[in-house]
């Protein structure tokens, strides 16, 4: 740590369980060897492992993580605020103070406890600049929900392409349980990876919360189907089959609970694939002789590799795949965020905004209005007494006495996250 250096805003809980506490006044961190440090701009609303261990839970039974509102991982868009001397000498690395960077999301590099507005990290190739052409809110969200749905999408395109190669005629169906944000991503993947043959493959969105299939049916799927808990398993099983003519060919499941994952084994076909996404901590049954006598497979899907996150960012960054609806918020606003998502009440993704400076420059190119004139760029100061010229709020009120003084009146405003219409859904 930089003693008696700059100060930075942190917003931080311990626990899943716990609220976030907001401290501005916490030391700016030091430059490992090797590494480089990044000013935080934009961060995805994610959970880290960390977290859940801290709550006690074996697993989180939360209707949030049940339909991938709420998934682990760490998502982070900035800039490059300082290198240290070995990087700086690496050319093979080409990083440079001010460079637009996300952070492929190892273990190592997770903020474990909350946001900051500064991190560091240990290895700066892990660093992956971003073009002008990709605005960093959406590049923030590209770490680990984009990542992971990439990489499930990877997994079952071999499958995929064998299949609609068989037969001219047949159609594949694919299965995604649960409507959240890891589900929306593989959408988009799929509406551009299927092209000529979006019509031979058909994919379905099952999920106990209607307002999330309604969005999913929004982003392109063929078919939704709504699981309620309390319906008999044979009609959910019947219901399956009826939409998706023939069985289910693939499944991808980012829940992976016992129940989902026995519900899914029960309609997929003969020769079929069923993806886990591993976000469940328990043991899961399994028939092996029902398995081996249908020829059905099992892989597992975590966090995709490094070189799979420059592809997708050079995908999106060239506009060949739109990113799915999301909404950006005020970090401050942590706690109505991640209660709204653990209720399943926050559609789309959500995108924290972590620092501000007044320079607009680095943050979208110039398509981007759709952000810029939003209602969340403005918002009430939270109830730090902090002082220090340094600190997030002290810039705040600075950047809001200026508004007000040229404006004659202040432009503030809350965000209520649970009001479709005070907040709304931006895409593309």
């Amino acid at each position: 740590m930089e003693r008696g250096g700059p100060r930075m805003k942190t917003v931080r809980r311990e626990s899943i369980t716990e609220e976030f506490e907001c401290n501005p006044c916490d030391p700016v961190p030091g430059v490992p060897t090797g590494g480089a440090r990044v000013k935080v701009y934009y961060a995805g609303a994610c959970y880290t492992d960390p977290q859940v261990f801290r709550s006690g839970q074996k697993r989180l039974l939360m209707p949030g993580v049940q339909d991938t509102s709420l998934f682990p991982g760490f998502e982070v868009s900035g800039i490059i605020d300082k290198i240290s001397a070995v990087v700086a000498a690496r050319s093979d690395l080409g990083l440079s103070v001010g460079d637009r960077v996300i952070v492929y999301p190892t273990c190592e590099e997770q903020t474990e406890d909350g946001y900051s507005e500064y991190i560091v990290v240990k290895d700066a190739t892990q660093l992956i600049k971003i073009p002008d052409s990709l605005d960093m809110d959406i590049a923030a969200m590209l770490p680990c929900g984009g990542l992971m749905a990439y990489s499930a999408v990877e997994r079952i395109k071999p499958f995929v392409s064998e299949r609609l190669s068989q037969s001219t005629n047949d159609i594949v169906n694919v299965l995604i349980v649960g409507a959240g944000g890891l589900s929306l991503w593989v959408l988009k993947l799929a509406e551009h990876y299927l092209g000529d043959n979006s019509h031979r493959v058909r994919i379905t969105v099952a999920d106990s919360n209607i307002d999330k299939l309604h969005l999913a049916k929004e982003e392109g799927c063929y078919d939704v189907i709504e699981w309620k808990d309390e319906l008999h398993e044979e009609y959910i099983a019947m219901r399956i089959r009826n939409v998706c003519k023939g069985g289910v060919d693939v499944v991808i499941d980012f829940v992976s609970s016992s129940r989902t994952v026995s519900r899914t084994l029960n309609v997929l076909k003969e020769n079929g694939i069923l993806i886990v996404g591993g976000n469940s901590k328990f043991e899961v049954p399994i028939d092996l002789h029902t398995l081996a006598l249908k020829s059905q497979s099992i892989l597992g899907v975590h966090r995709g590799t490094y070189a799979q996150l420059a592809q997708l960012v050079h995908l999106v960054a060239s506009e060949q795949i739109r990113p799915p609806k999301f909404r950006t918020f005020p970090v401050e606003q942590a706690n109505l965020v991640f209660q709204k998502l653990s209720q399943s009440k926050l559609f789309g993704r959500a995108v924290f905004r972590i620092f501000e400076d007044g320079d607009n420059s680095v943050f979208f190119h110039e398509n981007a209005s759709r952000i810029l004139g939003s209602d969340f760029d403005d918002f009430e100061d939270h109830d730090c007494q902090c002082s220090s010229p340094d600190c997030f709020c002290g810039r705040r009120r600075r950047s809001s006495s200026s508004s007000s003084s040229t404006t004659g009146q202040a432009q503030t405003s809350t965000v209520d996250v649970g009001s479709p219409v005070d907040a709304p859904i931006f895409t593309l």
